[in-house]
Order: C-alpha cells, then sequence, then structure tokens
C-alpha cells in the first residue's frame, strides 16, 4: 500500500469520528438551550405571579361584616372617614377619661380592628385616647389599595382628628410592622408631638430583598414604601422598638433607619409579636410620652 493510499484511509476512517463528534455538541448545544430557556421562563412566571399578586401577598386583608358589633370592653367610638374617590374608611376611637393626647395608630398587615383593643388599652390605661383606621378592604373599609392611597387616607384620618379638636402638639403617630411605612410617611409631611414605631422596615424594598433575593424587588413592587427616605424629613422625636429576634423584619432594618433619626431599642429575645409582653416596652413608651 502506497502513502497516499493509506492517508486517504485514515481520513475515510476519521470522517465518522467528526460527525459523531458534531452531532453530539449540537445535541448538548440544543439541550443547554432548551435548559435556559426553561430556567428563564420559569423566573419569569414567577416574577409575573409575585408582580400580579403582591397586594394580597403584602395585605392579606381580612373583611368584616358592616353589621358587625364590637364588644371592645373600653368606651369606643366608630367611624367613617369618607374618600375623595368614593372608598369609606373605618376606623375606632378609644376614648380615655382624661386624655394627656390622642395616639394614631396604623396597624400590622394581619390585622384588622377586631385585634385593636388589645392594641389599645395600654395606652388608654396610660390616658390617651387611641384612634386606629383600617386600610383599604380591611375590615369595614372599602376602596382599593395603592401606595399613593394608604398614604393619603392616613393623611385624612390625621384630618379627621384635627377637625375634631386635637392640636398637633396633641397627636403622636403608632406604626406597627407595614403601618411604620404608613406612619413614617405621614410623619414626614406633619408637624406632630411624636411617632413610635413597632418593628419598622427601612424600605418594603429592602425587606423584599431580604425574604426574596433572586426577585427583582425594586422592578417588581408596586409598594416601594421607601420609609428612609421619608425619614429624612421627620423632624419630631422619634422611638423605635424592635424585637433582637425578629425574622420578619430583621434587627438591621431598624438600625439603619435609626441612623437617620430616632432613638432604637432592642428588645433582647424579642421576635416581631410579642412585644407588648416585655416589660422593657413599655417602660420605654412611658420614658418617651413623659419627655415629649
Amino acid at each position: 500500500m502506497t502513502n497516499h493510499s493509506f492517508t486517504n484511509l485514515q481520513l475515510h476512517l476519521q470522517k465518522p469520528v467528526c460527525c459523531h463528534s458534531l452531532k453530539m455538541f449540537l445535541s448538548l448545544l440544543k439541550k443547554t438551550y432548551f435548559t435556559i430557556f426553561w430556567i428563564f421562563f420559569g423566573y419569569a412566571i414567577l416574577c409575573l405571579y409575585y408582580y400580579l399578586n403582591q397586594v394580597n401577598i403584602i395585605f392579606p386583608a381580612s373583611r368584616i361584616d358592616n353589621d358587625t358589633l364590637f364588644n371592645f370592653t373600653i368606651d369606643h367610638q366608630e367611624l367613617y372617614v369618607d374618600a375623595p374617590d368614593g372608598a369609606r374608611l373605618h376606623g375606632v376611637l378609644f376614648k380615655a377619661k382624661k386624655p394627656k393626647g390622642v395616639i394614631l395608630h396604623f396597624h400590622g398587615n394581619a390585622e384588622n380592628m377586631l385585634s385593636m383593643q388589645y392594641a389599645a388599652e395600654p395606652f388608654v390605661e396610660r390616658n390617651y385616647s387611641f384612634l386606629a383606621m383600617d386600610y383599604r378592604s380591611y375590615g369595614k373599609s372599602s376602596g382599593s389599595l395603592s401606595e399613593e392611597n394608604l398614604f393619603a387616607d392616613a393623611a385624612l384620618f390625621l384630618g379627621h382628628l384635627k377637625n375634631s379638636g386635637w392640636e398637633s402638639s396633641e397627636i403622636i403617630l403608632y406604626g406597627r410592622s407595614i403601618g411604620t411605612g404608613v406612619a413614617i410617611q405621614l410623619a414626614s409631611i406633619s408637624d406632630l408631638r411624636g411617632m413610635i414605631l413597632y418593628a419598622p422596615f427601612y424600605s418594603l424594598t429592602a425587606l423584599a430583598d431580604y425574604h426574596f433575593p433572586l426577585l427583582p424587588a425594586e422592578l417588581l413592587l408596586k409598594f416601594p414604601m421607601d420609609s428612609a427616605g421619608y425619614m429624612n424629613s421627620v423632624k419630631h422625636p422619634v422611638l423605635i422598638l424592635h424585637g433582637a429576634d425578629d425574622r420578619i423584619i430583621p434587627l438591621d432594618q431598624a438600625e439603619r433607619l435609626a441612623n437617620i433619626t430616632g432613638k432604637l431599642i432592642v428588645l433582647e429575645n424579642g421576635r416581631h409579636n410579642d412585644l407588648y409582653g416585655h416589660q422593657r416596652f413599655w417602660i420605654e413608651i412611658d420614658n418617651f410620652l413623659a419627655s415629649i
């Protein structure tokens, strides 16, 4: 066999091997393409789900029948405030006998008016009247939720207090959890006596990044609730109370907020929903109320 014939035989034998390798490469490339496609498709569906359902996720509202009678043991008055867009907002004023001032309260996202005596009673015992409002779609309140509506409705309740004869120097804002975002925004545009924050967040965007680190919260959120940004405009005294073991809103959110303004009190072994049971919580509340 000549050298030329031997070379032709080698080339002939190598061609099937090269073709087989190419087919394997193209097959692997195709599988990789479809894998990447389905990953991105699934991610897009996940983002779309959270975008479309975020109101129900952030605000899992629970309704109360309009004819429900509350069995509160504290002297109280139900009231309604009408919004310009036709929404009717419900609230309850718990009355102190000899009030030193009034607390305007914005509750957490899993609460409604049925649980408000628990929130109000310690303040009424300290001779502070206590006005709590239910957000749109909560309790007996009507209307649809948006960040703009949340802030505007809070201002309506503040206006109601002032129209009822309360002076700005007698009004103290009190926000709990999601309600701290409402309280801080209202405080940023109001000159009041002070503000109490129970387990606040730096911003809802920052909190979403903590709970859902793989999602682009800044792009998806309709409720950014930039508490830190609004905190820069708060001029009156602020008390911040936070549990060291809070896993819903981690302590560092409150620490970053307190770096802007406010006195931060960290309750050791405190979690998100048990701060009322800590003796120091009320000691700090009493000291704050006495100082403002």
